[in-house]
């Protein structure tokens, strides 16, 4: 292959490599999560905070925030590539989420490349029925769990809508409130294809099994998919072919570009109570208990 041979979608592989780096557009990334560092620490100050164990692993942890009248439970996911930050990063989502009662569970796993794709996913997925089995216990409803994530995070959550993994842990739209997916990718062929591969370390195979855009079940819950104007190409890309495929399904599908945001612009609006990820937070929990479908209000794709 020679260096301006396409190598997917008519990408040169240097030009592939730039559409799943996002400094190349946001060279200053470090930045963001400095602040998202510093801002984290401060809301695990300010508002009720206790760290539980899910499963037997060193990082098999969560952070889970909230207090007061008994609410909708919701589980958060960092992103950084599957390679990078804690959930000591995103506690300033918190912020945001914590509604009416809600209990917010960011939660901690490890990362590559000291740990395959695939083991990280069976923790998330490990993570999920531990906060749905034990919800009362929490201080929250007994309800379905909201599921949010954002870059590597929501193709983590987006993992959490697969068909054979639902069959086998007996679970169903039900046991979930709703998903919302912030600037995630969703199909990890091109990702195995790029420069990431390097430390993800993805075969086709397992790049099609991990890949949630192909393991739709056919039934899904409220699904919520959101990404910025200023994303790379393929970022947009890969949220506009995952909404293609929600959207012809039952009411309560959104998907919303941002205007003027980068990636990382995205993470930060999850901390506004008033931000459009945050009121969909807010309704899918209000709906949850209310037992009615949400709106389509802010469905709008571009």
């Amino acid at each position: 292959m020679h260096a301006g041979d396409a190598v997917y979608r008519g990408y040169t592989q240097a030009q592939l490599d730039a559409q799943y780096d996002q400094r190349t557009l946001v060279p200053e990334a470090a930045r963001y999560m400095d602040r998202w560092a510093r801002t984290s620490a401060e809301t695990r100050r300010r508002l009720p905070c206790g760290t539980h164990s899910y499963g037997s692993g060193a990082q098999e942890t969560l952070d889970l925030f909230g207090a007061g009248a008994s609410g909708v439970l919701h589980m958060h996911l960092h992103g950084g590539a599957w390679r990078a930050l804690s959930k000591s990063d995103a506690s300033f989502v918190a912020s945001g989420l914590c509604h009416d009662g809600a209990r917010v569970a960011v939660v901690d796993f490890d990362l590559a490349p000291q740990t395959r794709l695939p083991d990280i996913v069976a923790q998330i997925r490990r993570a999920f029925l531990w906060l749905r089995t034990n919800a009362g216990a929490l201080g929250a409803a007994q309800g379905g769990v909201i599921v949010s994530g954002h870059s590597s995070g929501a193709h983590l959550a987006a993992c959490l809508l697969d068909r054979d993994w639902w069959k086998a842990a007996g679970i169903g739209a039900a046991d979930f409130a709703g998903v919302i997916l912030a600037s995630g990718c969703y199909d990890l062929e091109p990702v195995r294809l790029s420069a990431r591969n390097r430390y993800l370390h993805l075969t086709p195979a397992t790049a099609q099994r991990l890949s949630p855009i192909h393991a739709l079940p056919d039934m899904l819950p409220p699904v919520a998919i959101f990404w910025g104007a200023q994303e790379l190409d393929e970022f947009k890309r890969q949220s506009r072919a995952l909404a293609a495929r929600v959207m012809p399904q039952e009411p309560g599908r959104q998907a919303q570009e941002l205007a003027g945001l980068n990636h990382f612009d995205v993470y930060d609006v999850f901390a506004d109570p008033e931000s459009p990820i945050a009121r969909t937070a807010r309704a899918m929990a209000r709906a949850a208990g209310s037992g009615q479908p949400i709106t389509n209000h802010g469905r709008t794709t571009a």
